[in-house]
């Protein structure tokens, strides 16, 4: 099995990425910059290759030999013309949808979000819409997609978790939370890539949506409490109002790596949640966030070699 992965450098493609090279797979990851990433080249059966996303030569060459593509490319908040919403979620995926069809690759994968929809309030959910409405046009035409939809996804090296994590450490004793009441249904991402892994070539998955989401459904200032609990920061948290939540936003686009942007906020205004169960077929029991996120949260008692590694500096 050929797979490219594009986004194979980041959090969600770099475990896909391990779990794809356990399977035995030939794994092809394109990146403008493979010297940043040469971690995974642990992985015997994976290759970087320099490329450029935009290019359609290159995209036309890294998919001629694909049995399968996938797509993992996104972006959360909007940071020039180049990487804008429309760029990276609306062209790139039916351009290498299109690319796809016309290589005559086995299957193409998509991962979008649950509240993904046209008619979405925020540009980024919009977006998400637009381009599972463009695939779904593409597939049409004869190309084998499989689209999934994950709820927000969380593991030891998110940028969920942990942002809240070194958010309430920086805070003290006071943290202002905003949008509280927001609802989702954080997923493990192993469980992800698992559903994702099992999906290749595989004749059921062919023209299906799924969506994907944890075993429990959370607001945020629950997360945050559990968050706040596990690395034992005994925070006050405040709730912040609408009008208030709007207020912060509105700064916090303006801090570097944007924080909060007014777009994130409406995209948090969606619930992010599901109602449906993933199909038997799948072998996948979701694990919840408490039980995962004290692996790596919680602080843990040095041993012995933890003292030893501090000494010598490693």
């Amino acid at each position: 099995m050929n797979v490219v992965l594009f986004g194979g450098t980041g959090f969600v493609g770099t475990h896909l990425a391990r779990k794809l090279a356990s399977m035995h797979f030939n794994i092809v990851v394109p990146t403008r910059r493979p010297h940043r990433h040469r971690d995974l080249l642990v992985l015997p059966t994976l290759k970087l290759v320099k490329a450029n996303i935009q290019d359609e030569d290159d995209i036309n060459k890294l998919v001629e030999n694909a049995n399968v593509v996938v797509n993992l490319v996104g972006i959360l908040n909007e940071t020039g013309k180049g990487s804008s919403f429309e760029n990276i979620h609306v062209k790139f995926p039916e351009k290498l949808a299109k690319t796809c069809l016309k290589s005559q690759v086995n299957q193409f994968i998509h991962v979008s979000s649950i509240g993904a929809n046209i008619d979405a309030p925020s540009a980024y959910l919009r977006s998400k819409g637009q381009a599972e409405a463009l695939i779904s046009r593409v597939a049409e035409q004869g190309l084998s997609t499989t689209i999934f939809r994950p709820s927000v996804i969380f593991g030891s090296d998110d940028s969920f978790t942990r942002r809240f994590e070194q958010l309430l450490k920086l805070s003290m004793g006071w943290f202002f939370l905003v949008s509280p009441e927001s609802r989702m249904q954080p997923v493990y991402v192993q469980d992800v890539v698992e559903c994702i892994a099992q999906a290749m070539n595989e004749p059921r998955a062919a023209g299906k949506c799924y969506e994907l989401a944890g075993p429990e459904e959370l607001n945020l200032f629950e997360i945050v409490s559990l968050i706040d609990e596990l690395i034992q920061g005994n925070h006050k948290i405040i709730r912040l109002s609408p009008a208030i939540s709007r207020r912060m936003a509105a700064f916090m686009q303006y801090i570097p790596g944007k924080p909060l942007t007014p777009d994130n906020l409406l995209s948090l205004q969606v619930p992010n949640v599901s109602s449906e169960t993933l199909p038997e077929w799948f072998g996948i029991q979701p694990r919840r966030l408490a039980d995962i996120a004290e692996t790596y949260l919680r602080p843990r008692s040095p041993n012995r070699f933890d003292r030893y590694r501090a000494r010598a500096r490693r």
